[in-house]
């Protein structure tokens, strides 16, 4: 029985290896084509076979919860807690899906190479373009993960696939590079219809690949051209991107189809696990603690440094982006808070005058005064003694189930994500959990603060080069905040560092960016040796009514207090580092927050991934990276 198990289990990867890395056509084009014998004969056949690779899944995303930018309460995450093995799928399913990619890539560049069909020159180039995109993408991303792979330029047979071994990381690098390259002079500019690879696109990726792997003047080069083609610019509001179908800033891109019930991201999959409970929704996922205290103050400072940062107030003075990124609700001691009150103890009346016809009373309403503090039509006020929230739409009271006063599950650290969110979030239900929103793969902003920060790495940076990169892009996050933005001035290489690696966490977190800047500034080992938090479980016992101040649930009795002393659900201010790292390990031993996960991290294996099992028992000359 275990012997024939074991065949069975060498059949099946036989069979995908197979399929991964055979030249015979016939098994690596979707079902919609043709038989290897009679392919690649029209523009139709090539473009077929090239959208094919347009597939999202060939351009993967690392997972939101993967980094100290989001709170996951599903489950430990392997990247965060060393348990990632051999036979993890998510390390095979990226090996499977680039070799996928590579393969095809190979097949339509041979053929678009050496077409005796009657296919205008024009066209054969772009083709061939296309596939040089794509064979760079993914062989980039293949060193980027996993450092040495096996490196096929030509296409092998299944035989070669049996023994092939991996090439050296430099190796591949430099093939991506080169492949890269060739499709930026062969690719147009820009792309008119549905979404296709551009020259733009590939000198964009070369610049982020260059960065990870420390090719800074590579990355310097490659972003110039970009810089001097002036094809892309930034959107006028860092809001409004992440709301619209399109814009000028995306090099690369995904877009959802409501229409046909497509999203764009794995995230708009499941937006149960980010949205709130009032709508139906756990919140198990949502901004971290760690990355809320990461915003800079609007001094430019960090909030141990800075004179405006109130920890009881934390909201108040800090990087516009914040705000458009966690769902902000009025804290205790906002100046404001005393008003805000008033205004929602006098909601009913103002309802009741609206029903008569004063319409005017209208502009009195809650929501008018303090926009900002409702989501998903409702008011947001995770507070432990909100009980209850308003409903603007009827002016009434409703039980408030994103707190702890009335719900265990309420508020489990705290913060709920804002940024992505639109209007057809409040109903996501209807739409199958799903969101349509344009997932931004690859954006200016990004290469301008790569280009700075290759500059700075090379110590080539100038007060121009900031002006021209980092310093428009924080312009454009207080471009609609009527606050002067702080400049960022010339100094030290380390202070520029800090500076600029601070910036890229305020402008790209959940954009899928964050974990690779983790590996790359090998600090990985210090982030994920840390833990990820969440407020204790306790609530009112009171599903529907008022909070008992008299006689309080002891579990509950630390959040009241945290709450009446400006601690919640963060308090005091946490040492930022030299990585622009908090360090809110204190809050535990305060009471503010409890550990929900512990993160582990190995720095002598944990930067690689894992060459997976399956590869390695059907091809012994594959070798393992160290550790696994």
């Amino acid at each position: 029985m275990i012997m024939n198990k074991i065949i069975i289990k060498i059949i099946t990867v036989v069979s995908v290896v197979f399929v991964m890395l055979s030249c015979a056509d016939l098994d690596l084009k979707p079902l919609s084509e043709g038989s290897s014998g009679n392919w690649y004969n029209s523009d139709e056949e090539f473009l077929m076979s090239l959208n094919d690779l347009m597939r999202r899944d060939f351009f993967p995303v690392d997972p939101m919860p993967i980094t100290d930018d989001m709170f996951s309460r599903n489950n430990e995450e392997e990247t965060r807690n060393g348990n990632m093995t051999s036979q993890s799928s998510q390390a095979s399913n990226r090996w499977l899906t680039q070799y996928k990619a590579i393969s095809r890539a190979l097949k339509i560049l041979d053929n678009a190479r050496n077409s005796r069909a009657n296919i205008l020159p024009a066209n054969l180039k772009q083709y061939e373009g296309e596939a040089l995109f794509h064979l760079g993408f993914s062989y980039a991303t293949l060193a980027t993960y996993y450092g040495d792979v096996v490196l096929d330029t030509v296409g092998m047979t299944l035989a070669e696939a049996y023994s092939a071994t991996r090439s050296p990381k430099r190796e591949v690098l430099d093939y991506a590079y080169e492949c890269l390259d060739a499709a930026a002079e062969l690719l147009s500019p820009s792309h008119t219809t549905q979404l296709r690879p551009t020259s733009g696109a590939a000198l964009a990726f070369k610049v982020r690949f260059a960065l990870f792997h420390g090719d800074y003047q590579l990355a310097v080069e490659a972003a110039e051209k970009l810089i001097s083609a002036g094809t892309y610019t930034l959107e006028s509001s860092y809001g409004e991107l992440f709301k619209k179908p399109y814009s000028n800033e995306l090099i690369w891109f995904f877009q959802g189809n409501k229409d046909l019930r497509v999203e764009s991201n794995d995230m708009f999959n499941t937006l149960n696990n980010y949205t709130t409970r009032i709508v139906g929704g756990a919140c198990n996922r949502g901004p971290s603690i760690q990355l809320v205290c990461a915003y800079l103050c609007t001094d430019g400072l960090p909030i141990d440094e800075s004179p405006l940062y109130n920890p009881r107030n934390f909201w108040a003075n800090r990087d516009p982006r914040l705000e458009y990124t966690v769902q902000p609700y009025i804290l205790k001691y906002d100046p404001n808070y005393a008003d805000y009150v008033r205004r929602r103890a006098n909601e009913a009346d103002y309802a009741a005058k609206i029903a008569a016809g004063q319409v005017n009373y209208a502009d009195s309403t809650l929501v008018n005064y303090y926009p900002k503090y409702f989501m998903y039509g409702y008011e947001f006020a995770p507070g432990p003694y909100n009980a209850k929230i308003l409903n603007p739409s009827t002016h009434a009271m409703v039980a408030n189930t994103d707190s702890k006063a009335s719900n265990e599950h309420g508020a489990y650290n705290g913060f709920v994500m804002k940024k992505y969110v639109t209007e057809e979030w409040n109903d996501y239900r209807s739409l199958g959990t799903k969101a349509y929103n344009t997932f931004p793969y690859l954006r200016w902003a990004e290469i301008l603060m790569s280009y700075v920060e290759a500059k700075n790495e090379l110590e080539q940076c100038t007060q121009e080069i900031l002006d021209n990169t980092i310093n428009k892009v924080r312009e454009r996050a207080y471009s609609e905040s009527g606050l002067t933005y702080p400049r960022v001035m010339m100094g030290s290489q380390q202070e520029l560092r800090t500076i600029i690696r601070m910036e890229r966490r305020m402008e790209f977190p959940f954009e899928g960016i964050r974990y690779r800047d983790l590996l790359r500034w090998k600090i990985a080992e210090k982030v994920f040796n840390t833990a990820e938090y969440e407020l204790a479980r306790s609530w009112s016992g009171n599903a529907s009514g008022d909070v008992d101040l008299i006689s309080p649930p002891a579990g509950l009795v630390p959040h009241l207090k945290n709450w009446d002393d400006g601690n919640y659900p963060i308090g005091g201010i946490p040492q930022i580092d030299e990585d622009g790292l908090p360090d809110v390990a204190y809050m535990v031993s305060q009471g503010i927050q409890t550990v929900r996960w512990p993160f582990k991290f190995d720095k002598a294996k944990n930067y690689l991934w894992p060459i997976p099992a399956d590869d390695m028992l059907v091809n012994q000359n594959l070798t393992q990276n160290p550790g696994y």
